[in-house]
């Protein structure tokens, strides 16, 4: 899919920040800049690179195996490859060092991804460039990646609404009986069926089990009474999706609705927070006079988060990142959740920011009413 990236943007962003040259290397930065999936950079550790010049052309980096792929998708004219494999951990760092030289950037400002690069390649590129200077450019890229494109919006609604309508199914079809593994093998087979890559990843637990974060999914059959939770994503044309619901088996009893009906209320006030203009942090002040205002403490890192090629995407909606403000375009997964009365209920949503606030996208059936598993 063609992502938002767009190279005039970046360039002033890198003006911005005094960057000259910036060099993407994470999975998800690379996709994003040259619209190419390269599974590889994950599962291998493999390097594929992304080079942004403040003057001339964009040049693409990748291993000799993945050259066909990076041809069939990228937008970028000038593909260079390299050989070698993981045995050989610094070859692919003398390759940027020489693609930075040919490009005439080796005493400039260069702007890295420095969480994503080892150290040892790290020092080694210094090594090989000792007239550059290197800063971070990741929050080039938070930036850029916070708004999403009108296509991007529209493909994250859709895949969450897909997600959630799997969700859904798969709870219709369950019964007392089943084991989590069974129940989340046909949510997986119906994203799929809605138009899925692959799955990002699937946690579910039910009765004793809800209070295990990502639990995996195992052989625990569901009873009467057991509350079932489940938070899943998967790919879908290289964005991500993320939904989370909790079930009950059979009948809920008072405290389960009262839990229930806290987490919703909870997700729709910091939905309805979610106005242009707000900051971060007045979002979460709103939650916390919510959750105080309701006699519960309140004590979350942060109720939400970017989704888009990533799973945690900036900003997120917490105090670390208090100063960011809420704009059109940003997609928001909303989480508040709730311990209460020994119980856990977690929900999540997709919110698009427009230009009258947050609206919920995911929301494939009334969220107010607790989806029973007869």
């Amino acid at each position: 899919m063609k992502t938002g990236f767009l190279l005039e943007n970046t360039l002033l962003k890198m003006k911005e920040h005094g960057l000259d040259l910036i060099i993407a290397t994470s999975h998800d930065n690379v996709y994003y800049a040259s619209h190419s999936e390269i599974m590889t950079i994950s599962l291998l550790k493999r390097l594929a690179a992304v080079f942004i010049p403040s003057e001339g052309r964009p040049v693409f980096g990748v291993h000799a195996n993945e050259e066909v792929t990076a041809k069939e998708t990228t937008w970028i004219d000038d593909l260079r490859v390299y050989e070698g494999g993981e045995w050989e951990p610094l070859k692919p760092i003398d390759f940027v060092a020489e693609t930075v030289h040919e490009l005439g950037y080796s005493d400039k400002v260069i702007g890295l991804e420095t969480l994503d690069i080892p150290g040892i390649c790290y020092d080694h590129l210094r090594k090989n460039l000792p007239d550059a200077r290197f800063a971070d450019c990741q929050v080039i890229f938070d930036e850029m990646r916070a708004i999403k494109s009108p296509e991007e919006a529209h493909h994250m609604s859709e895949i969450n609404m897909a997600t959630a309508k799997a969700i859904t199914v798969a709870f219709e079809m369950a019964k007392p009986g089943d084991t989590e593994k069974a129940i989340a093998q046909n949510m997986i087979n119906l994203t799929l069926e809605y138009g899925a890559d692959r799955v990002a990843f699937m946690t579910m637990g039910a009765g004793p089990n809800i209070f295990e974060t990502h639990h995996i999914p195992g052989e625990y059959r569901i009873k009467e009474g057991d509350f079932i939770h489940v938070d899943f994503g998967c790919y879908f044309d290289g964005y991500m999706s993320d939904i989370s619901r909790t079930a009950v088996v059979k009948r809920p009893d008072e405290r389960q609705l009262e839990a229930y009906d806290f987490a919703v209320s909870a997700e729709r006030a910091v939905g309805e927070a979610l106005t242009p203009g707000c900051t971060v942090m007045g979002v979460h002040e709103t939650t916390r006079k919510f959750y105080e205002g309701r006699g519960q403490r309140y004590n979350r890192a942060f109720i939400g988060h970017g989704l888009g090629i990533g799973c945690h995407e900036y900003p997120f909606l917490g105090p670390s990142h208090g100063e960011w403000v809420i704009e059109p375009g940003m997609f928001f997964q909303v989480e508040p959740s709730i311990v209460l009365g020994g119980t856990r209920v977690h929900t999540e949503d997709s919110y698009l920011v427009t230009g009258d606030g947050g609206v919920n996208v995911s929301e494939y059936r009334d969220l107010t009413e607790i989806q029973v598993i007869r």
